[in-house]
């Protein structure tokens, strides 16, 4: 084999080397892309549940609310109905 051809063959394998290496690294990088989008979307789901929770608790509390500001209304109903009734029983005796 004479120089020229050593060269060739040489730079030939170079040239072939560092496209393996390019197609390696894309190859990889898709990859890497691919997970920490898997990774991103788990994320984002599990706050959109965590978002929802919170959303619901805040329902439920508004709810106890209003639930307890109904009780409040009753407890003075009944107090009033009482008093009237123990009003008609003593008038009554």
């Amino acid at each position: 084999m004479d120089q020229n051809t050593s060269i060739t063959l040489g730079l030939l394998f170079a040239i072939i080397g560092c496209f393996i290496g390019l197609a390696g690294w894309i190859s990889n990088r898709d990859k890497k892309i691919a997970n920490d989008s898997e990774f991103k979307g788990a994320v984002n789901a599990k706050l959109d549940v965590v978002l929802g929770i919170k959303t619901e608790l805040k329902e439920l509390k508004d709810d106890i609310k209003e639930i307890s500001e109904k009780v409040v209304l009753v407890d003075a109903s009944t107090k009033s109905a009482h008093k009237r009734i123990d009003e008609h029983i003593t008038a009554h005796d």
